[in-house]
């Protein structure tokens, strides 16, 4: 009984941690996907930055959009 219930427990763990581990194919697309990502954030608190710093007249619709 004990032997089965570590064989299940490990099966488990093993069945939970496959998606976390086949996200992507390849490296080169994780490396373009945080890239992409890692841009548009970039886009989006510039904005905020040069409101914050007085470069750009304050819009707290684009503000609001930006943040979120």
């Amino acid at each position: 009984m004990k032997n089965l219930a570590s064989l299940a427990l490990a099966l488990s763990v093993t069945a939970m941690a496959l998606p976390a581990a086949a996200q992507f194919a390849k490296p080169e697309d994780a490396i373009k996907y945080r890239q992409s990502a890692l841009f548009v954030m970039q886009q989006n608190f510039s904005r905020v930055a040069a409101m914050a710093s007085g470069k750009a007249p304050f819009d707290a619709k684009m503000a609001a959009e930006s943040a979120a």
